[in-house]
């Protein structure tokens, strides 16, 4: 008969739990910020004098809303830390502080379980480690989400407000217009390209030729746009802040996580007030060219061109001019817009079938499904090191790292003198207030020299590799899983295309017309 020993469990009871904290303000008012102290302060001295727990670090972001977790820099560098094995629980007050939205707790909870690390929520009293947590998770979690969405619709309700009673002032204004002293004025040289456009447009020109003109002449941009646009001309002719007035609500926020912004096309009230600041152009002139335009697009444009495809907007030539589609009797095809409608001179890139755009897309998605591992896991692991060695070169923002770390250990040996009676009560407040201004203002100034799009494609890159391990192989296109994994296509030349998929990475598929 075969022998059986039982080897027993470890006994992990006197090992010490390497412990870290994680505390969250969403605003920067003077109460919050001194709610944040608190928190760290609370943490700090909690740990420091535990016997089974060793203080990793404090991680505390402030003056950041909780319905996501992308632009908290903070939390996202606790979570690579425990990705790096750093860290065996984590500390915190409530589940709103560690996120408001149940999707991003839900997915963080798990990740962390799966790499052996706890969450404890001191106000629910639940520790992620037990198997029941997370049902008692998801429902405080919902919880949290629907107090962010209240506070969200109550802001809202004020901008409303606002607009129904014609006393909102947007944050922006439009070209040819700019705020002095609160008000809005005309802005002499940009109204007079407004006039242009106007006049210009009435005289017979379209906007891809009043953009090509005013790019010749290095006419005043809009601000932050590399050159003039034809969506430009569009957008301003068919403005009516231009004749004085101003329609509210263009856009809106839809009402669940996450939140979108959208066009308004009727789904949300509108308000429309008359008279709001001085015009640039007469109401006459403005009634002529929206009448024009409506000719115009019953001329030239058939109820056909508004469908959207799968490939609208989706494909710019080596060129940098985008791609219409076309039908003839050899079947659809899509082509450069300079090359279509100027000339093959200024553009000799020829039309591109689109069959073979979705046979280049179906190679590309079965390659990836196939060896994502080998290629998309390995790349971002080469971009987090990367993206980390850049940060650690960054002389300020060591500096600044260094800082917060120095005033972290004085607020701890200041705990733990104070915690002995060694230190008078009224120098103890002082200095710790003290030492809360100047991590506030270290946090304030390490927030504002990181950038989160790093963080943002790398959540991006992750999505994209869930997306290829539930992946099967396709024979036909598929239009919704393209819209999953692909941002932009660039026609090359006459034999390659490349795919931007997700993440800020691309792919170039080669081809044959």
């Amino acid at each position: 008969m075969a022998e059986i020993t039982i080897i027993p469990a470890k006994d992990r009871s006197d090992e010490i739990v390497r412990t870290a904290a994680y505390a969250r303000v969403s605003s920067s008012s003077e109460d919050q910020l001194n709610s944040f102290a608190a928190q760290i302060r609370y943490y700090t001295e909690l740990l420091q004098n535990s016997t089974d727990a060793v203080f990793v670090d404090m991680y505390a972001d402030e003056g950041i809303s909780g319905t996501g977790t992308a632009k908290r820099e903070e939390f996202q560098r606790l979570m690579n830390d425990c990705r790096k094995g750093k860290i065996d629980r984590i500390l915190t007050k409530s589940i709103s502080r560690f996120a408001r939205n149940t999707k991003d707790s839900l997915e963080a909870v798990r990740e962390l379980k799966t790499l052996g690390i706890s969450v404890y929520f001191e106000k629910e009293n639940i520790e992620t480690s037990e198997i029941s947590s997370e049902m008692m998770l998801a429902i405080y979690s919902q919880f949290a989400q629907e107090e962010s969405m209240s506070i969200s619709r109550n802001c809202r309700m004020g901008v409303h407000k606002r607009m129904a009673d014609g006393t909102y002032k947007n944050a922006s204004v439009s070209y040819g217009y700019e705020y002095s002293e609160g008000k809005i004025t005309v802005n002499i040289e940009q109204a007079k390209i407004v006039r242009r456009i106007f006049t210009e447009y009435l005289n017979g020109r379209g906007i891809y030729e009043i953009s090509a003109i005013l790019n010749s002449e290095s006419a005043e941009k809009p601000p932050n746009a590399k050159e003039w646009y034809p969506q430009f001309i569009s957008n301003i002719i068919t403005n009516e802040r231009y004749i004085g007035d101003s329609l509210l609500q263009k856009k809106y926020m839809t009402d669940t996580l996450p939140f979108q912004k959208k066009i308004n096309h009727g789904e949300k009230a509108q308000y429309y007030i008359r008279n709001t600041h001085q015009s640039i152009i007469d109401k006459e002139t403005f009634e002529a060219v929206q009448k024009l335009r409506k000719t115009k697009s019953r001329i030239y444009y058939r109820s056909s061109s508004n469908k959207c495809y799968p490939l609208s907007k989706m494909i710019r030539c080596s060129c940098g001019s985008g791609f219409r589609r076309k039908q003839s009797g050899h079947g659809i095809s899509w082509t450069c817009l300079k090359h279509d409608r100027k000339s093959a001179e200024q553009c000799g890139m020829k039309p591109i079938r689109e069959q073979i755009i979705y046979n280049a897309f179906i190679r590309l998605w079965n390659k990836l499904q196939a060896h994502y591992k080998a290629i998309l896991s390995p790349m971002l692991r080469q971009l987090e090191t990367l993206s980390e060695r850049e940060k650690s070169d960054n002389t300020q923002l060591a500096e600044l790292r260094k800082e917060i770390a120095e005033i972290k250990q004085q607020t701890y040996l200041l705990t733990m003198l104070n915690s002995q009676g060694t230190l008078d009560g009224a120098y103890f407040k002082e200095r710790s207030q003290e030492l809360d201004r100047k991590l506030i203002t270290a946090q304030k100034q390490l927030h504002a020299n990181l950038d989160d799009k790093d963080s943002g494609r790398f959540d991006d890159l992750r999505k994209l590799i869930v997306i290829f391990e539930r992946a099967e192989p396709i024979t036909e296109f598929d239009e919704i899983k393209f819209g999953q994994v692909v941002e932009k296509i660039t026609v090359l030349s006459e034999t390659e295309i490349r795919f931007d998929l997700v993440g800020g990475i691309g792919f170039t598929e080669r081809i044959k017309r």
